[in-house]
């Protein structure tokens, strides 16, 4: 995908549409752009801008300086360093600085542009990765909060990446975030308006993303607003087919049968699922590429802090 192809002027014009939008938006996003030869506005996202820096190389700009949500997603990617090889399925990071992550560059689109693709879809194969991205965070503790298909990319081998974790939380705190049919309120009183961050709503998030993975249409999109809203207020989910696997798993996920995404992880492997990997970026290209991240924001921001420098592990 080519990507918005944006200049820092196309941004300001595009801000000046938005109403409460930071305009002007955050210097570094221009200095960024005169730094690094050839580089463009790729996309846009609710609080920061992501630039096209090199065929490989992404750097997500936070809208505002000091965002923070950009440096909650920074402190949880640094987290993830210290996972397993399931954090193979989450975008990887070459170098966090201030207002700035550069990111590996995933330029194959989201789910959304997936579905339109016509030919086989390795849904079990995507429902396991995404599982396993969504478990790594479950085993530190955190719940990524915005499962969602804007927030599911795919890399050159047609894997799934999970992306954006402005909103990641820890377990057992509110949940206030996100869209539905990918949240969902109750009636009864909750800690947050999408009810507590854990497994169950990480789990209904998976379900509901499974569910338009093998449907092609997210759940309930048939109904209007408010007959969609009551159907998932009460919990009132689609008769699933007990006798497919996949469809068992999306029925056990919308009802919250899972006590861990773990227990989700190994459902969806004893249906068939198998846990490969092909690696997109070695150890040397992750380190070149790291080395060329540090020389761009050296020219950005003089006199870069080591505290600031996440390398890959």
């Amino acid at each position: 995908m080519a990507g918005l192809g944006w200049t820092f002027k196309d941004l300001i014009e595009w801000l000046e549409q938005i109403p409460d939008s930071p305009n002007p938006p955050n210097s570094a996003i221009e200095q960024l752009l005169r730094t690094c030869p050839g580089s463009y506005i790729f996309g846009i996202g609710g609080h920061s801008a992501v630039l096209w820096v090199s065929p490989h190389i992404a750097a997500k700009v936070s809208l505002q300086p000091g965002d923070e949500r950009l440096r909650n997603e920074q402190s949880i990617l640094k987290l993830l360093d210290q996972s397993d090889q399931s954090r193979a399925f989450v975008i990887q990071h070459f170098f966090i600085g201030s207002d700035i992550t550069f990111l590996e560059l995933l330029d194959h689109g989201t789910l959304h542009d997936r579905m339109r693709v016509e030919g086989p879809r390795p849904i079990l194969q995507w429902m396991l990765q995404l599982s396993s991205a969504a478990a790594c965070l479950e085993a530190l503790g955190y719940a990524h909060g915005d499962i969602n298909p804007q927030n599911i990319l795919f890399d050159s081998f047609d894997q799934v990446k999970l992306i954006d974790f402005d909103h990641t939380l820890k377990a057992g705190e509110a949940l206030d975030v996100g869209y539905e049919p990918y949240v969902r309120q109750s009636r009864e009183v909750t800690l947050g308006l999408f009810g507590t961050a854990g497994p169950i709503t990480e789990q209904f998030a998976l379900g509901a993303v499974f569910w338009y993975m093998t449907r092609g249409s997210e759940l309930y999109s048939e109904l209007d607003g408010p007959d969609r809203l009551d159907r998932l207020l009460d919990g009132n989910f689609p008769a699933m087919d007990p006798q497919d696997p996949v469809d068992k798993i999306i029925g056990k996920c919308f009802q919250g049968s899972y006590v861990r995404v773990a227990d989700l992880v190994q459902d969806i492997r004893d249906a068939g699922a198998k846990f490969t990997k092909k690696q997109t970026v070695s150890s040397r290209q992750r380190s070149k590429r790291t080395r060329l991240c540090e020389r761009y924001y050296s020219q950005l921001m003089p006199g870069v802090e080591d505290g600031n420098v996440c390398l890959g592990r």
